[in-house]
């Protein structure tokens, strides 16, 4: 099943990381550390993309669908942001942050909402993974031709444009580990499995050539309150998630690999954000915001069967 709005924050964070708009290059920095906030990007696109897609046509979501169990978690983490952005008197770096998460966010609530009546919505929402995976293997791939220098000088172009910290090696192992889930499942194309060995393979390169950005040192940034916020709301956001995946591939039997896969994914990014700080950057909170719609979207079928997470949805009445 193909949904082409889940694939526009796919293409979004490719064309961001290696052609950002032109508008949006000359404001930034795309070469080195990022110096300005950039303008409009491809990801704030196709978030926009996404909102109108929902909100139109004959299936468009009605207003009780946009409800989600970690409503309270988004909240509170927009509302960190955006006081973060403040104390820090609108720097680029805060500001560009909460551009991404309002972006990611919108995308995450707007698949959920119109898919959240479809049987169908994972199998709607996972080709994105695997267009995110080839993409970026591919940009690795075509730097690594050119040596390790290359791609280190890549890593950094992407890093000044996602605003991240080894972003795209994180982004890859993301990918990665959701298309091994789907490739483990029976019945599966090889296509599958092949985009899961690329990914690792470009996974590999990318630790290799500069290495994941992880230590036990960025633990000590615990002791600044707005990350010690931020972090304690994204491990109850990202909890909560792992959990309904759990229990999805339990309930729906067919689709356990790549439910499997979204329960690991998820304390991944946890670990990912205390040992490599907040600094995933586009890549990785579209990566969120896209496996965090497939599950609300696939929980409302299973939902009477599962234990609530936090405010229960309303059940489509049965045929």
């Amino acid at each position: 099943m193909w949904c082409w709005p889940a694939l526009l924050p796919a293409v979004a964070i490719a064309l961001d990381a290696a052609h950002p708009l032109a508008f949006s290059a000359a404001l930034g920095a795309p070469a080195g550390p990022a110096g300005h906030a950039p303008g409009v990007s491809w990801l704030d696109l196709a978030a926009v993309g996404c909102l109108v897609w929902a909100l139109v046509g004959r299936n468009r979501a009605r207003l009780r669908d946009w409800s989600t169990p970690v409503d309270g978690r988004v909240l509170a983490g927009l509302v960190l942001a955006v006081l973060h952005a403040v104390q820090m008197r609108w720097a680029p770096e805060p500001v560009q942050w909460l551009r991404q998460i309002a972006a990611s966010g919108l995308c995450f609530y707007a698949l959920a909402a119109r898919l959240r009546h479809e049987p169908r919505a994972a199998d709607a929402i996972w080709p994105a993974f695997a267009l995110i995976v080839l993409a970026l293997s591919a940009f690795v791939l075509g730097q690594a031709t050119q040596g390790f220098a290359a791609m280190e000088r890549a890593t950094m172009w992407v890093d000044a444009r996602w605003a991240s910290r080894f972003g795209l090696s994180k982004a890859l192992l993301l990918g990665t580990i959701l298309c091994a889930g789907r490739a483990s499942e029976s019945g599966a194309r090889a296509l599958w499995r092949a985009t899961a060995l690329v990914g690792a393979v470009a996974c590999g390169l990318c630790a290799f050539a500069g290495g994941t950005g992880l230590g036990i040192a960025s633990l000590a940034s615990l002791d600044e309150p707005f990350y010690f916020g931020t972090s304690i709301v994204a491990l109850l956001f990202l909890s909560a998630l792992a959990r309904m995946a759990w229990f999805l591939a339990r309930d729906r039997a067919e689709e356990a690999g790549r439910w499997r896969a979204a329960a690991v994914a998820f304390p991944v990014i946890a670990a990912v954000l205390l040992f490599g700080g907040t600094t995933g950057g586009e890549g990785l909170r579209a990566i969120v915001g896209l496996v965090g719609a497939a599950v609300i979207a696939a929980r409302a079928p299973a939902e009477a069967r599962m234990p609530a997470v936090a405010d229960p949805v309303e059940r489509p009445a049965a045929a």
